[in-house]
């Protein structure tokens, strides 16, 4: 790497991809970027690759706790970002990924909209395979994370009544985007028809390829690769 290239790596293109980074979250504890590559490919606006590691990521209310990713060959809009634009992605990019989840971070992650509407809706989802999709109201309040088991504990209510809510489930990946609850618990005092469910999948998409998906206690480690579109 020629010193004009260092010299545009150092400071533009690492601080273009921490900008661009902080600007997914809302907030971040530390954030550290790392390029590397030869001088022809990055001048020609291709970034052969780049390491980040990020701690204390909040996404959309989402306490994403340690995130440590790699990506190679990362088209930009470099001729922009020279004058002080911001950068974009110009082709989709495969992104590595290894994440760790503490329980309290997912504990306070019930709180974030995004987290509490999906789990409701994949209760949704899980019932309505065996019956009408039900109409409720679920507050999640409490979530545990023992050996290769996740507990989910809340309030239901529905138009009259309101009971405890308690779903124990094994999580598994097969085939690198199938998740697998298996085996899996519906626990509530309500009549919910459909609750006697004890295993259910979830398509991840052809864009997610996790190699790794375990739940050790008081935390889930997650490894693969996400394609990232522009």
């Amino acid at each position: 790497m020629t010193n004009q290239t260092r010299g545009i790596v150092s400071s533009i293109l690492a601080p273009a991809c921490r900008g661009w980074l902080r600007s997914q979250v809302s907030h971040v504890d530390d954030i550290q970027v790392e390029i590397a590559g030869g001088s022809r490919q990055i001048l020609g606006g291709t970034i052969p690759q780049v390491s980040v590691v990020a701690v204390g990521a909040i996404y959309q209310g989402l306490s994403l706790g340690s995130i440590d990713l790699l990506a190679k060959n990362i088209r930009i809009n470099l001729p922009q970002v020279l004058k002080g634009q911001a950068l974009r992605l110009l082709e989709p990019i495969a992104v590595l990924a290894d994440v760790k989840f503490s329980e309290a971070n997912l504990q306070d992650s019930l709180a974030a909209p995004l987290l509490s509407q999906a789990i409701t809706d994949l209760l949704t989802q899980i019932l309505a395979a065996k019956t009408q999709a039900p109409r409720w109201q679920i507050d999640w309040g409490h979530l545990q994370i023992a050996p290769q088991t996740l507990i989910l504990q809340g309030n239901l209510t529905t138009e009259d009544r309101t009971a405890p809510i308690e779903i124990v489930m094994g999580v598994q990946i097969r085939d690198g985007h199938i998740l697998d609850l298996d085996p899996l618990t519906i626990s509530c005092a309500l009549d919910l028809p459909g609750s006697q469910i004890q295993s259910h999948q979830i398509d991840l998409g052809d864009d997610v390829d996790i190699t790794q998906l375990e739940l050790i206690s008081g935390a889930l480690v997650c490894q693969g690769r996400i394609r990232v579109n522009p």
